[in-house]
């Protein structure tokens, strides 16, 4: 392996996916402390609720809403972390019967075939429906509170744009385990990011 230099154009390359990589996990990790925040609001709204219903004998309007809204929001934003911690649940009884190589070009395949785009066309409709509802000042019709629902549908949407950026990420390793045929970079620093790549070509 020849020494790598950082002024090198190939120095550059790999500088330029070792920070897009530590951005994008970035990302994934600031929702990922966001749902942990929302998921104490969750348990302190159904505490809330609980007590004030069954020893108060007083429930409230808003905390069926809130904690739906709540857990929506929290399943949506956390994927993108899941999926940079490979926690999703998978079949892959077929794919590890392969060599690495053909694993990771069957992850890519997957990844560009299906997933992303159907990603991105939900990710749109999310974004459209998202603005939509906050231009129009769009309420929950079902609940006798009547909530503004736009919120709601933010949260969703940034979770699933959070996830495609993730996903797009998860080809890049993948692409990067093909070609330098070694581990792909741990979610940590953009130094640490690519080492598998010095002196083999993009």
């Amino acid at each position: 392996m020849r020494e790598f230099h950082s002024e090198t154009p190939h120095a550059g390359n790999v500088s330029v996916i070792a920070r897009l990589l530590f951005v994008i996990d970035g990302i994934s990790k600031l929702l990922a402390y966001i749902t942990m925040v929302m998921m104490g609001l969750l348990i302190l709204v159904m505490s809330y609720e609980m007590v004030v219903r069954r020893i108060l004998n007083a429930p409230t309007l808003w905390a069926f809403d809130v904690s739906y809204m709540l857990s929506g929001m929290i399943f949506v934003m956390a994927t993108g972390f899941t999926l940079l911690r490979n926690e999703h649940i998978r079949i892959d009884f077929l794919s590890t019967k392969m060599p690495l190589p053909a694993q990771h070009a069957a992850n890519i395949a997957f990844y560009v075939t299906l997933f992303v785009p159907a990603l991105y066309i939900l990710s749109v409709a999310a974004t459209r429906d998202s603005l939509d509802a906050f231009m129009t000042g769009r309420v929950e019709r079902v609940s006798p509170w009547s909530p503004v629902i736009w919120p709601y549908y933010l949260g969703l949407t940034v979770g699933l744009w959070a996830l495609l950026l993730q996903s797009v990420a998860e080809v890049i390793r993948h692409a990067i385990k093909i070609i330098a045929r070694e581990a792909a970079p741990a979610a940590q620093t953009p130094a640490a990011q690519i080492p598998a790549l010095a002196g083999k070509d993009l």
